[in-house]
């Protein structure tokens, strides 16, 4: 898991199935609910033809029935019997073949009784109207003055329902003469089968305006459902859906405008959605193909990917003991491209400090050597100027007497330089360098005059040992013995601000015999030409020249730093050193 490749593998997956899986899934959302608006559609349309037919056959029934109460035979018996005459029997009986005439006009028109008054007219042992049919929709049928009016349900005979129509007389002055009772058979819906073009497993279902059944083409699948629910118009979501006995359904439901009766359609979801199921089965498929493509792709894109970066972690793995090799490769990828860079870079710095140490330590065993070869019987020689100098004190020789225990203290602190510590005080290179001075002024004796200018410093100052003593060196050897008369020399040491930094500035000042302009320039060539030592630049006692002082300098302190020169002929020559302060000792 912690591989790159085997990262990139998993994250990109995950994204491509995340991806796919919303997508397939607004998908199958959307093209399911595009079927269900499709279906919603034409069951819509189709419930709008359903009541349309609904409302032309119960127009058939309201225009049969219109016909019958306007009939001048039924309006003539029904004055007779509002003015009070008696009818008889085979009066009574005369209306049978107009009623007859009529229900063999419509399949719907099962039966019709009339009625004089509230009292039964034909059949002759029928009921009162109130009792048969209501006298709430008795009473509703008076207000409505002649139209016709449909009997509650409860009302409702086997396999009939009621229509009532208030009979005016037209002799009364359209005054109420009557009822006509229409018994209508209740298979209102049979057309819906074999008329129209249904879905399949779709029912339809018809509701009065109270909401009670009154025909389906499957009346047990509402017996456990609230009508109010069935025949409510209102919104539920996007589309209106039902659950019956665990089943979902498309509600349709359409108003009649003849008789505000509601008809009710439901479609199964299952059955307007089973072509889902090849969609689903296609988006499966396509999210497992999918899924093999994207690894296949994404195997070839971390082998882009990873392989330059194993080429380059090979490249950077080195044997024991051996030092890291520039990669000259060029790979196509930018960022590797700049990884590899940055490598090279390492690679480049690390060669050149293992080479600096190296320079370092080359200079350092050069020293010993020359130390070594100044340790020849070094007890020896220390003993020897010690008789020297108790002799030269028996005769009264003071001068002379200190100069030997000079030369002798020269001598330790040159042969000490071999040691493992390389840094001393400043203080501790000031002393020798006043006893090399001392040496010097005897052998040159009245032509040398040398002081020492040494400024408060604000740190305990450590540098390199025999780096002061060699720049004495070279300006009394190279500048004041080759000349005639009398010289001085000047050594000073102060804090100097340089550049925003404060410095420990040294400074070798003679009035010897100078330089001119093409000698200076081919010292200052030589000593920053510095790859190389160069035995021959000067002589010393410790075997250190003004070239190895520039080495040693570059090496502690950084190239920025070094032997700066000004001189003239016949006006003498300064030497400047600036140094930094605070460089820790194994630099």
């Amino acid at each position: 898991m912690n591989r790159t490749r085997v990262q990139i593998l998993l994250g990109f997956l995950l994204v491509m199935v995340v991806v796919l899986s919303v997508a397939g899934g607004l998908v199958y959302r959307s093209i399911s609910d595009l079927l269900i608006r499709n279906a919603e559609s034409y069951v819509g349309e189709t419930a709008k033809q359903a009541s349309a037919r609904l409302d032309a056959v119960l127009a058939q029934v309201d225009s049969l029935s219109l016909q019958l109460v306007t009939d001048a035979r039924i309006q003539q018996l029904l004055y007779k019997a509002k003015t009070g005459e008696v009818l008889t029997i085979d009066q009574k009986l005369s209306v049978r073949p107009i009623l007859n005439n009529l229900m063999a006009l419509s399949w719907l028109i099962q039966g019709i009784e009339l009625y004089a008054g509230d009292e039964p007219l034909y059949p002759l042992e029928n009921q009162n109207i109130s009792e048969r049919i209501g006298l709430e929709t008795a009473t509703f049928a008076n207000i409505k003055e002649g139209q016709l009016i449909w009997a509650e349900m409860q009302r409702k005979e086997s396999g009939h329902l009621f229509a009532v129509r208030q009979i005016r007389l037209e002799d009364d002055y359209l005054g109420r003469g009557g009822y006509a009772v229409f018994r209508v058979t209740d298979s209102l819906l049979d057309f819906f089968n074999t008329e129209f073009p249904t879905v399949k497993g779709s029912t339809m279902h018809l509701f009065d305006r109270h909401a009670q059944l009154v025909a389906s083409s499957s009346p047990s699948l509402l017996d456990s459902v609230d009508p109010a629910i069935l025949t409510s118009t209102a919104a539920q979501g996007a589309h209106s859906i039902i659950q019956i006995q665990g089943t979902d359904y498309l509600k349709i439901v359409r108003q009649s405008t003849e008789t505000n009766w509601s008809i009710l359609m439901l479609v199964p979801l299952d059955t307007i959605t089973e072509g889902l199921l090849v969609l689903k089965q296609a988006l499966l498929w396509a999210l497992v193909i999918g899924a093999v493509l994207c690894l296949l792709l994404l195997w070839i894109l971390s082998s882009i990917i990873t392989k330059p970066i194993r080429r380059l972690r090979n490249k950077m793995r080195i044997p024991v003991f051996a030092l890291p090799q520039q990669n000259d490769e060029v790979y196509f990828n930018f960022e590797m491209n700049e990884l590899n860079i940055s490598y090279n870079n390492l690679v480049r710095e690390l060669h050149q400090l293992v080479q600096t140490v190296y320079e370092k330590e080359r200079l350092n065993n050069q020293a010993e050597i020359k130390m070594l070869q100044a340790q020849i019987h070094p007890h020896f020689l220390f003993n020897t100027l010690e008789s020297l100098y108790w002799t030269l004190i028996e005769k009264q020789e003071e001068e002379g007497a200190q100069t030997v225990i000079a030369l002798s203290k020269l001598f330790r602190y040159t042969i000490n330089a071999g040691s493992n510590d390389d840094w001393v005080s400043l203080n501790a290179e000031i002393e020798h360098c006043q006893r090399y001075m001392e040496i010097m002024k005897y052998r040159i004796g009245h032509r040398l005059h040398w002081q020492f200018h040494i400024d408060p410093l604000p740190y305990d100052i450590k540098l390199p040992k025999l780096l002061i003593q060699p720049l004495v060196e070279n300006a009394i050897q190279h500048g004041i013995e080759p000349k005639v008369g009398a010289s001085s020399l000047l050594v000073s040491i102060r804090n100097v601000e340089r550049d925003g930094k404060s410095l420990l500035g040294i400074q070798v000042k003679d009035d010897g015999v100078g330089m001119d302009t093409e000698t200076l320039a081919a010292l200052t060539q030589k000593l920053e030409v510095h790859h190389q030592p160069d035995p021959h630049s000067s002589s010393s006692s410790s075997g250190m020249g003004l070239l190895n002082v520039q080495r040693r300098i570059k090496l502690y302190y950084g190239q920025e730093y070094g032997i700066q020169f000004q001189s003239s002929p016949d006006r003498g020559t300064i030497l400047d050193l600036y140094l930094p302060y605070g460089v820790e000792r194994n630099v």
